[in-house]
């Protein structure tokens, strides 16, 4: 099936801009598994003449382990989702009242995994956005910006507010 969804992606990418994201990615492997499906499917479409191209392929650093070995993940992109990595990290559900409190992506252990994955990113000249409920929050943007950030994806409602966020972390203040 996933093969097949790749095949799709491939024929399409010819007409746009496409890139795919791996969810839940943990190590090399995975990306690498998928990696070769894709040029697998590549390959087919090319052998039957059909018109194609090989989108990017990136991975969601949703889990740790991604965001601590992201150097040795040669995706394309790196998302970060900042939801579940929060989640995971600070093994504290959001929905779980008990424990909503440390779920928080403003503490050290979760920003340093960011800037992990920031400098990986960096260091390989792709890009890497966050995502989720963080990106959102104005108050987290200094943190987001400090551990090297510069793409954020939020709704359309918060865009003013981060917009203003990003602005007045521009005048240090």
């Amino acid at each position: 099936m996933f093969k097949v969804q790749l095949r799709a992606l491939a024929r399409a990418a010819v007409a746009g801009n496409i890139k795919v994201m791996l969810p839940m990615v943990a190590v090399a492997g995975e990306l690498a598994r998928a990696s070769a499906l894709l040029d697998e499917a590549v390959a087919e479409l090319a052998a039957a003449g059909v018109p194609h191209r090989r989108p990017p392929l990136g991975i969601m650093v949703e889990v740790p382990a991604a965001a601590l070995s992201a150097a040795q993940i040669p995706a394309d992109f790196y998302s970060i989702g900042s939801n579940d990595l929060t989640q995971y990290t600070m093994a504290a559900a959001r929905d779980i009242g008990a424990v909503a409190a440390l779920n928080n992506t403003g503490d050290p252990a979760v920003l340093e995994l960011i800037r992990m994955t920031v400098a990986a990113a960096d260091a390989r000249g792709v890009e890497v956005s966050l995502c989720g409920d963080a990106a959102a929050d104005p108050a987290l943007v200094p943190k987001l910006l400090d551990a090297g950030l510069r793409s954020l994806s939020v709704p359309p409602v918060a865009v003013g507010r981060v917009k203003e966020a990003i602005s007045a972390f521009g005048k240090g203040s």
